[in-house]
């Protein structure tokens, strides 16, 4: 008896605000390496950035979903109750409109992402997103990518996907002298302060299993209705493009601008955060001054890579435990399957 081939498909869902410059390309990654369907919800967004992925056919495209429109859902009322102040929370109602679409569709993982943020299944490059699902157990429900974030060596980008190939690297960083941290300086205190290397979020983000009915329990982590806990596996990667020139720095930090002191959850944003949307936004800094900010304190120096580059250099050390890695599992992508006609 002949066996049919199972089929797999795969969504992805992004929530932007002003994303015109990764959009389009973090779109096409994701298309090449198997996801057949994005659902692309523009929150709030300024720039053209419905124009540059109109075009595409695998692409929906719409706006925030109002808190109204879930309102009757018990499960999502934090969610709504927070959605005009936590864009966060607005995410997490657009990520369930989103998977309630896959049901209709016929999809079986959705994986929810920021446009600055590209799914990489193994760091050599050699798995798409459909063997990668097709090798989960059967009772996964969720599967967390684990983050690595791009480490910050560039003024200016023209498609940092295509170019990047150094990640920072938290993974069996047990010891509190092995931790990195980076001396910033802080205009308003007239001080140089210490700070973790690494400058975004580390908790990864989620694909989640369409077959076990789950809804957001933040932009990181899902949940059943009932609050029980998925059954979640750590598996593959995240790479997170985290203000990756001095552009996409303040555009960031513009878009930050009215955010909260304090996250959805309640926890304080971290004060490295904190002080960079307030040296953006403060008016009192001219483009020149923040450029040279940006270059001097966010961008790494080539000490601060030498340094880097001599943490941890014997051989009983692995390289899955320095603080720098080296992948081109995304930049081959560019290279091989994706035109720079249609990527850029």
């Amino acid at each position: 008896m002949k066996l049919e081939p199972i089929i797999m498909k795969v969504a992805l869902v992004l929530t932007v605000k002003n994303e015109r410059r990764l959009l389009r390309n973090n779109l096409l990654y994701h298309h090449a390496k198997g996801v057949s369907k994005a659902f692309v919800y523009f929150d709030g967004t300024t720039d053209d950035g419905k124009d540059t992925i109109k075009d595409l056919s695998f692409v929906e495209i719409g706006d925030s979903i109002s808190e109204k429109t879930y309102e009757s859902l018990e499960f999502l009322h934090a969610f709504n109750y927070h959605a005009a102040e936590h864009h966060t929370a607005r995410q997490c109602l657009n990520t369930f409109d989103a998977t309630e679409k896959c049901k209709t569709l016929g999809y079986d993982w959705l994986i929810s992402l920021d446009a600055d943020e590209l799914i990489v299944p193994d760091l050599e490059g050699n798995t798409d997103l459909l063997s990668f699902f097709l090798q989960m157990p059967p009772d996964v429900e969720v599967v967390n990518f684990r983050v690595k974030e791009i480490l910050q060596t560039q003024l200016s980008a023209t498609n940092i996907f295509a170019e990047a190939k150094a990640f920072k690297n938290r993974r069996n960083i047990k010891f509190t002298r092995q931790l990195v941290s980076k001396s910033i300086y802080n205009p308003f205190l007239n001080t140089m302060e210490s700070f973790s290397f690494w400058y975004g979020h580390t908790m990864g983000k989620g694909a989640i299993n369409i077959h076990a009915d789950l809804v957001p329990h933040n932009v990181h982590r899902f949940k059943h209705k009932n609050k029980m806990p998925a059954k979640t596996i750590s598996c593959g990667f995240i790479f997170h493009y985290h203000s990756y020139d001095f552009d996409d720095f303040i555009k960031k930090f513009e878009n930050f601008k009215h955010h909260p002191d304090v996250f959805l959850s309640g926890n304080s944003v971290e004060r490295l955060k904190l002080l960079w949307r307030d040296i953006v936004n403060s008016h009192t800094f001219s483009k020149d001054e923040l450029k040279q900010y940006y270059e001097q304190n966010v961008m790494f120096s080539s000490q601060e890579l030498g340094m880097l580059n001599k943490r941890f250099p014997f051989c009983f050390f692995p390289p899955t435990s320095r603080p720098v890695i080296l992948s081109t599992a995304v930049t081959n992508v560019f290279k091989n399957h994706i035109p720079m006609n249609l990527g850029s």
